[in-house]
């Protein structure tokens, strides 16, 4: 990034940082020339590999050159763009307030009628201003995390004026210019939830695509739950309490056919403000289409989450178990984005003042094509992965070129592989014990534990140690090292209970254990000493899975509040190798976990439940933009290691 303390064409005098995500910031400036605040976005392409910045250039400026054509009072204004170097600037009105992101984290539920009315009101205003030009506007990411409140002006005594509520769209980034003579859309881009079912390659997107998402931000702002099926879930059964008018409205909104909702946002307007002057709307009885069956399938409701005990937290087996019966079909899965490329409006940017984005009627979209699973352009190394069939894990790799994933074993006993650190090595959780191969024959040797029973295995950096957990009676799991070279076996002094395991150069051991009984987990490194260092202390968190760094700068790890009941609440974060200034990587409904590095540190895999009732593996940048999916099939993943 250019210094902060440099005015930018001799004008623009950035004041502080608003937000920033993998290729680009947004700040807080002042226009020195004009003497007013203004809002910066700056897009890096430098920071993107050669098969993004193309993409991402192009997508920025038409960004700059669709807005600076908009007047509108729902819009932000554009004053300026330009380019210095590989570095892109784009020059807002800078909008004071919070996002409806914000308002739903702030009130952790859901909004009043009246509030969601007067947005629905509004936001119906502004698309249809975008969808009435000539060539119409299709705004395609309509979220809480785009539509800004605006904070009221203040009186001269300090307090808040009386003004009204005012609402404004924001992040074109991914807009698009509708064109009549074209079926489908060239880039699949949208966000899990919000996002129509035609972006996912079902046709070009139309006006009644934001109609959808319109739909969808309302029903979150309504049950205080982020949508995760298509359609979403009736709001009826999220919460009682909405008004059935309103649910009526949302309900045709979301419709997964195009057909079957409203046609124009106007039809949709007149119905909202039938409801908030006291009439209910018609109700609607959607036309018979034969071919509808043939687009959607039916899939299986969403397994409960059941409570369980915090070791180790984030896994839903501590050992593969044979289920009753298999996992059920995978809803709602949509892809991110396409090409590696994600927008301005993923990067989690708190733009024109407030945060911008990151991110039951049982039909969902057709899966993204078969080309796109297991793709993440530019990524390099072999991910290992736990797959579950009929009964228990096998252990599969893919090379996350688009290519289909390899089996590597085929007994439904083997979990938690882990590379050695060049990559040519693989150790393996194989029923209860360790065992150490190649990726062509993982179970070359059983590691003799005298007895005990052992999982989560973690190369030393010189690859002459592993660490694990082991216990002698299934219950009491301790820290382990097992000389690979002779076979000693040593036990640190370290609490019980012993969760997951990652090992740095450097000789840095770190591993998750509760600091006492019934305390939650902590991450603890073992210092030069051999003493366990609880780096964490977190009486109101609960933290497993840590993964070093590819230079141990940082630990990823996945954390959630105390207590076994809010394990579907678990989240990505990263902190500093000391354990200072943790940060959340993921912000959707999740839950996330079993977080890794790539070998070049550039990114993060991981697993979650966002758009689908099983584990899948997702992918962001390392700094938490960008977050894809890539495995779309039903079944559930877990146990992830990215070797080189």
């Amino acid at each position: 990034m250019t210094a902060v303390e440099t005015p930018l064409l001799n004008r623009y005098q950035r004041i502080r940082l608003l937000g920033s995500g993998g290729f680009g910031a947004v700040y807080m400036a002042q226009d020195l020339r004009l003497g007013r605040t203004v809002a910066i976005k700056e897009m890096d392409a430098d920071r993107l590999g050669p098969d993004e910045q193309a993409i991402a250039e192009q997508m920025f400026e038409h960004e700059a050159r669709m807005l600076a054509s908009l007047d509108h009072p729902g819009l932000t204004r554009v004053w300026d763009f330009f380019q210095i170097d590989r570095r892109a600037f784009l020059v807002m009105e800078y909008v004071p307030g919070h996002t409806l992101r914000e308002a739903l984290n702030r009130r952790a539920g859901p909004l009043d009628e009246p509030f969601v009315t007067e947005c629905a009101l509004q936001l119906c205003d502004v698309l249809h201003y975008l969808h009435t030009r000539k060539p119409q506007v299709i705004f395609r990411d309509l979220k809480p995390a785009n539509v800004m409140v605006v904070e009221p002006p203040h009186d001269t005594t300090g307090n808040l004026s009386p003004e009204p509520l005012i609402f404004r769209l924001i992040d074109f980034g991914i807009a698009r210019i509708f064109k009549p003579d074209q079926t489908g859309d060239t880039l699949i881009i949208g966000t899990p939830g919000y996002a129509s079912p035609e972006q996912y390659g079902q046709g070009q997107t139309d006006v009644r695509s934001d109609i959808y998402s319109l739909g969808a931000t309302l029903h979150h702002l309504l049950s205080g739950q982020m949508p995760t099926s298509v359609p979403p879930r009736p709001l009826a059964t999220l919460n009682p309490a909405v008004s059935p008018a309103l649910a009526q409205i949302v309900a045709r909104a979301t419709a997964t056919d195009p057909n079957h909702r409203y046609q124009t946002v106007e039809a949709m307007r007149q119905d909202v403000l039938a409801f908030s002057a006291g009439n209910a709307p018609q109700p609607y009885v959607p036309p018979t289409l034969p071919n509808l069956a043939a687009r959607v399938a039916t899939p299986a409701p969403a397994p409960t989450a059941k409570p369980r005990a915090t070791t180790p937290l984030p896994l839903a087996d501590t050992t593969p178990r044979r289920p009753s019966q298999s996992s059920g079909a995978m809803t709602g899965l949509v892809v991110l984005v396409v090409l590696g490329i994600a927008v301005l409006g993923t990067l989690g940017l708190r733009a024109f003042g407030g945060l911008g984005g990151t991110t039951s009627a049982n039909t969902v979209p057709t899966v993204p094509p078969a080309s796109q699973e297991w793709l993440l352009p530019g990524a390099t190394g072999r991910l290992a992965f736990g797959q579950r069939g009929s009964g228990g894990f096998d252990l599969w790799m893919t090379t996350l070129d688009g290519r289909p994933p390899e089996q590597l074993t085929n007994d439904q006993l083997s979990f938690s592989p882990a590379w050695s650190p060049d990559g040519n090595q693989l150790s393996v959780t194989h029923d209860k014990d360790i065992y150490i191969g190649t990726a062509r024959n993982p179970l070359f040797r059983r590691l003799d534990l005298g007895g005990r029973q052992a999982r989560y295995p973690a190369w030393s950096p010189d690859a002459h140690r592993m660490a694990m957990a082991t216990s002698s009676d299934g219950h009491s799991w301790k820290l382990t090292i097992v000389d690979l070279d002779s076979g000693a076996i040593s036990f640190p002094a370290a609490p019980e209970n012993i969760g997951g395991l990652t090992w740095a150069p450097g000789q840095r051991l770190a591993f998750t254990a509760p600091a006492g009984p019934g305390q939650p987990q902590d991450i603890f490194v073992l210092d030069a000493n051999g003493t366990a260092i609880n780096i964490t202390a977190t009486d109101d968190r609960e933290e497993d899975l840590p993964a070093w760094s590819p230079d141990s700068r940082h630990l990823i790890f996945t954390a959630s509040p105390a207590g076994a009941n809010n394990l579907d609440q678990r989240q990505i974060m990263v902190m500093n190798s000391d354990g200072s200034g943790s940060t959340q990587l993921t912000a959707g409904s999740g839950p996330h976990t079993n977080a890794v590095w790539s070998p070049d540190g550039r990114w993060i895999a991981y697993l979650a439940k966002e758009n689908s009732p099983d584990w899948q593996v997702w992918a962001m940048r390392a700094d938490g933009s960008a977050p894809r999916v890539i495995s779309f099939s039903p079944a559930r993943k877990f146990y992830l290691s990215w070797g080189k």
